[in-house]
């Protein structure tokens, strides 16, 4: 099976049929991207999808473009595209829960021009995603630790345990946080009845969090599954490059 280096150097060869098997390739990975950013600009997921997908041959064809990263490239392309729209038209402001809304902000992104994008809302979105995802007692020490930017000797009394368990608490919170995060980029994607079990994992494998029997049942099925490989490349992009978060460890 050709690799998608491959795949590239024939497209900018002209053999444009080599473009059909990346297309089949990397449908799915761009669908569910394109599902995430629809809600932020006034076009369909389908289009934004053909768009990116059609921008990138264009590009390809022209000499320019990724040597490899075919799919990074491509997620780069919808979410930009998705971007242009967004700034065409009134971009939806999130309405969630302020308090929450606050905590996203300062979870998701860093923004040293402080101008708003796509990708920083996208971000906003599956952070909060995150956050409330998790317990209360979870949610209640990152607020009064992040947010409000209280000690654990501070929070202790409000929550009835020690300084030394706030601590531990919120060690495990920013942690299961960040796990929820990388799971909230999986929302959309398609997933294989059969893979459904280890899709769950995905995260937890990305962030070592796995016990040792379910981490070797995991490696045992990435060995064979090249879907759950893909996705489970994807999250250790997000978990190790920008946007960074200021609870990444």
């Amino acid at each position: 099976m050709a690799t998608d280096a491959e795949l590239i150097a024939r497209v900018r060869a002209g053999a444009t049929v080599a473009f059909e098997v990346l297309y089949a390739r990397h449908i799915e990975a761009a669908r569910a991207r394109a599902r995430q950013l629809s809600w932020s600009c006034q076009v369909d997921a389908d289009d934004l999808v053909s768009e990116g997908f059609h921008h990138v041959l264009e590009i390809l064809l022209t000499g320019r473009g990724p040597t490899h990263s075919f799919r990074g490239y491509l997620l780069t392309t919808i979410t930009r595209a998705a971007f242009a729209h967004a700034r065409k038209d009134a971009r939806r402001v999130l309405t969630e829960d302020p308090h929450a809304h606050q905590l996203a902000a300062r979870l998701a992104v860093q923004e040293p021009d402080q101008s708003a994008t796509v990708e920083n809302l996208l971000d906003r979105a599956l952070a909060l995603r995150a956050y409330r995802s998790l317990p209360a007692t979870a949610q209640h020490v990152l607020w009064y630790i992040e947010i409000c930017g209280m000690s654990p000797g501070k929070v202790a009394p409000l929550l009835h345990i020690s300084a030394n368990a706030v601590s531990a608490r919120a060690h495990r919170a920013r942690e299961d946080l960040r796990t929820a995060y990388l799971e909230a980029h999986l929302t959309g994607a398609r997933i294989a009845p059969a893979c459904a079990p280890f899709a769950q994992d995905l995260a937890a494998w990305v962030r070592t969090a796995l016990r040792p029997r379910r981490r070797r049942r995991m490696q045992t099925h990435l060995r064979y599954c090249r879907h759950c490989r893909d996705l489970a490349d994807d999250l250790a992009a997000v978990d190790t490059t920008p946007p960074a978060t200021p609870f990444a460890t």
